[in-house]
C-alpha cells in the first residue's frame, strides 16, 4: 500500500486493534472478528513468539481488507525485520530515532510513543508521521486537547487504558484515532473461543468513535 493510503486509513477507521501475545493458532479468527466488527488496522505487537510470521500470515490473507502493522517495536532491525515480514506501519512506546528513520527508510508509517510536548515535537522533526500518545490513562484526553492547542498539527493516537467508555472523550478532545489492547483484544475470551465477544466489543468502540465524530463536526 502507499503510504498516503496507509495513513488515511489509520484515521478514518479510528480504532486500531492492539494484538499482544495472542497464540498463533488463534490469530487469524481473532483478526475475522475484529474487521467484522468494523476494526481493519490492526497492530501484531513484536513480544509475542513468532510475531513476523503472524504479521506475514495476516497481511496475506487479509491482504485487501486490513491493514497490518507492527507494535512494540524497539530498534531499526526489529523495525526492518517486521515490514520485511508485511508490517505498513511501526508502532513503539517510546520514542527512538533509529526506529523512525529505519521505518520512513523503507516508506512505512512511523509511529513513535510520546509523553510530553517536548517529545511529541522532538518525533516530528524526526519525520514521524503520527505519535502514540502512551501510556494515556495516565494524562487523559484534557492532555491530547491541551497539546493540540500549541501544536494543532501533530496527529495524535492515545493507546493504554482507552475502553468502550473514554474512546469518545478522546476523539473529542482531538485524538485522531485510539489504540485499544487488552479491553478489545480480550485474551480470556481468546482462551475460551469467545470470538464473538470480540467482534461485539469492536463494533462497540467502532461505534463509540463514529459519535463522537459526528458531534465535533
Amino acid at each position: 500500500m502507499e503510504k498516503a493510503a496507509i495513513m488515511k486509513e489509520m484515521v478514518e477507521n479510528g480504532v486500531i486493534a492492539v494484538i499482544r501475545k495472542v497464540p498463533e493458532k488463534d490469530v487469524e479468527q481473532v483478526a475475522e472478528a475484529l474487521i467484522n466488527g468494523g476494526v481493519n488496522v490492526l497492530e501484531v505487537t513484536l513480544d509475542a513468539e513468532n510475531a513476523n510470521q503472524m504479521i506475514q500470515s495476516l497481511s496475506e490473507k487479509f491482504a485487501g481488507k486490513a491493514v497490518i502493522g507492527a507494535g512494540t517495536v524497539l530498534d531499526a532491525e526489529s523495525a526492518r525485520t517486521a515490514i520485511e515480514h508485511g508490517a505498513e506501519f511501526i508502532v513503539s512506546p517510546l520514542l527512538e530515532q533509529e526506529v523512525i528513520e529505519a521505518t520512513l527508510a523503507l516508506d512505512k508509517v512511523s509511529v513513535p510513543g510520546i509523553m510530553t510536548p517536548t517529545e511529541a515535537m522532538k518525533a516530528v522533526k524526526l519525520g514521524a508521521d503520527i505519535v502514540k500518545v502512551f501510556p494515556a490513562s495516565a494524562v487523559g484526553p484534557s492532555f491530547i486537547k491541551n497539546i493540540k492547542g500549541p501544536l494543532p498539527n501533530i496527529t495524535m493516537i492515545p493507546t493504554g487504558g482507552i475502553t468502550t467508555e473514554n474512546a469518545g472523550d478522546y476523539i473529542k478532545a482531538g485524538a485522531a484515532a485510539v489504540g485499544a489492547g487488552g479491553n478489545l483484544v480480550d485474551n480470556q475470551a481468546i482462551s475460551q473461543g469467545k470470538f464473538s465477544h470480540i467482534e461485539q466489543v469492536a463494533a462497540t468502540y467502532t461505534e463509540k468513535v463514529k459519535q463522537a465524530r459526528d458531534k465535533i463536526k
